[in-house]
């Protein structure tokens, strides 16, 4: 039997089965999704930004460029003379990267202490990738204290620079109501910013909430689906079976709306998707 919003809540309790599975595997309660993000990478996809990304209006400079292609090599002892000088002289984005080394324990003797020291030097002078990082660090207590008040302050900060996963993280302090007064409306404002920028774990939290009855009173079928959707064509394995459920239980007018709008987000690269 198919539904609408009035045949929606008949079927609550399975679909929230489904998306307390779906949350488990996205580590929405614990530390998994942000240990991944923080994971060395250069190339910056979706969920693993901790690497200062390049700025067309701050080319890399020679060293910086050499250090990456370096770290590329796993050359990391490389990497980090090439980042030392520029980051000595007060370059953020090498005091970054030599923060994520620490961190990592590449080409170094692993040290939350020392990275976050880094991070803070690149973190204060604006940079969003440093800031995301010290915000995972205050998130994870690593090498601090959990202060859930300073990771959100730190997120929010790189979010307010539209950092994709800054916005994820914002969101999910905002959705939890950790270190921040819980806002719901505002947890998926952010999603949906981090979702319409690709990142994946936001494309599903935003299907979450407009599948729930937060934050809008009532559930959106049809934006939920759509959502859901994108994040598992994005590679969010666990989104399969909701939307293997709503298949089978939207009503097919409803079903038809969302997969159209399924195509019209994927084909505007996310600039017509459902919004607030």
């Amino acid at each position: 039997m198919r539904f609408g919003v009035t045949r929606y809540r008949r079927s609550a309790a399975i679909l929230n089965r489904l998306l307390a599975l779906s949350l488990a595997a996205l580590g929405i309660m614990g530390v998994q999704a942000v240990q991944a993000q923080s994971l060395p990478n250069t190339a910056g996809p979706s969920g693993a930004s901790a690497f200062a990304s390049p700025d067309p209006r701050r080319p890399y400079s020679q060293e910086l460029q050499a250090g990456l292609n370096a770290l590329d090599r796993r050359h990391y002892s490389t990497a980090l003379r090439a980042w030392r000088a520029l980051a000595d002289q007060g370059e953020p984005r090498a005091q970054n990267n030599i923060g994520l080394m620490y961190e990592r324990g590449l080409g170094v003797t692993q040290s939350y202490v020392e990275a976050m020291a880094w991070y803070r030097k690149a973190a204060d002078q604006g940079l969003p990738e440093a800031q995301f990082n010290v915000g995972t660090l205050y998130h994870n207590g690593y090498g601090v204290e959990v202060n859930n008040s300073q990771a959100v302050n730190w997120f929010k900060r790189a979010a307010d620079q539209q950092l994709p996963d800054a916005h994820y993280m914002y969101g999910l302090h905002l959705w939890e109501g950790k270190g921040v007064r819980r806002d719901p409306l505002a947890a998926l404002d952010q999603f949906l910013k981090g979702a319409r920028q690709g990142n994946v774990n936001s494309q599903f939290m935003a299907g979450y909430l407009f599948l729930s009855d937060e934050p809008l009173g009532k559930p959106n079928p049809v934006a939920g689906y759509t959502w859901t959707e994108i994040s598992r064509r994005n590679g969010f394995a666990d989104a399969v079976d909701v939307t293997e459920f709503l298949n089978f239980r939207l009503k097919e007018k409803d079903l038809a709306q969302a997969k159209a709008q399924v195509q019209r987000c994927l084909a505007s690269k996310y600039a017509d998707c459902p919004r607030l």
